[in-house]
C-alpha cells in the first residue's frame, strides 16, 4: 500500500529543513568586517582616517580594550563621533574637534551579555600609556578595528597609517596603499 500525503504532513515535514537553513541564510546576509580604518599621526596627534564608501553616514571611535574577555564588569570608555560625511575619506582628531555636520556621541550605557548586567558606559578623553585602545568606525560596512597603544604612535611616518591585517594584527603602511584596498572593499 502506498503512503497517501497531505498538504498539512508536507508542511510538518519541510519545517525542519527551513529552520535549519535559517541560521546559514542569516549569516550569508551579513557583510564582513573591511579594512576601512586607520591610525595616522599629524602633529603629533593620533587621527583616525576612515573610507566612507560614499555613504551618507558614518561612525568612527576610539575604546579602551584591554579587558575584552569582561563584558559588563568593567566600564567601557569610549569616544565616538558620528555625522554625515561630505567627503569619501574622513579624518577626524581624536578628542579633537569632529568634522562639519558631525558630532560627539554622548555615552549611553546598554544591556550586558547577561539578563539585569548594564554595561556602564564612559567618556574617554585622553590616551594613556601601557593601555590597549581599538579604533573603529563605520559607514556602509564596518570596519576592522585596529588595535595600538601610544607607543606605536612613533612609529608611523608623516605618510603613513597604522592598518589592520587582517582581524588580529596590524601593520604600518603608506596612506596610498590603505586608502587604494579600503576602496576596494567599497
Amino acid at each position: 500500500m502506498m503512503p497517501t500525503w497531505n498538504a498539512a504532513d508536507m508542511g510538518k515535514r519541510r519545517r525542519p529543513l527551513i529552520l535549519l537553513a535559517l541560521p546559514l541564510l542569516l549569516t550569508a546576509c551579513t557583510p564582513p568586517d573591511e579594512p576601512l580604518v586607520a591610525l595616522a599621526v599629524q602633529d603629533g596627534r593620533p587621527v583616525g582616517v576612515l573610507v566612507t564608501c560614499d555613504d551618507d553616514f558614518a561612525q568612527l571611535g576610539v575604546f579602551e580594550n584591554d579587558h575584552p574577555d569582561e563584558p559588563g564588569q568593567r566600564p567601557l570608555i569610549k569616544w565616538d563621533v558620528s555625522g554625515q560625511p561630505t567627503t569619501e575619506v574622513v579624518e577626524v582628531t581624536l578628542f579633537g574637534q569632529p568634522p562639519e555636520g558631525w558630532e560627539v556621541d554622548e555615552p549611553v550605557d546598554f544591556p550586558g551579555p547577561e539578563p539585569g548586567v548594564e554595561v556602564d558606559v564612559q567618556l574617554l578623553t585622553e590616551l594613556r600609556p601601557g593601555v590597549t585602545y581599538s579604533l573603529d568606525g563605520s559607514s556602509r560596512r564596518k570596519a576592522i578595528s585596529v588595535d595600538f597603544t601610544l607607543a606605536d604612535l612613533p612609529r608611523i611616518g608623516p605618510d603613513q597609517v597604522l592598518a589592520p591585517r587582517g582581524h588580529d594584527d596590524t601593520k604600518v603602511v603608506s596612506r596610498e596603499t590603505f586608502l587604494r584596498k579600503a576602496r576596494d572593499k567599497c
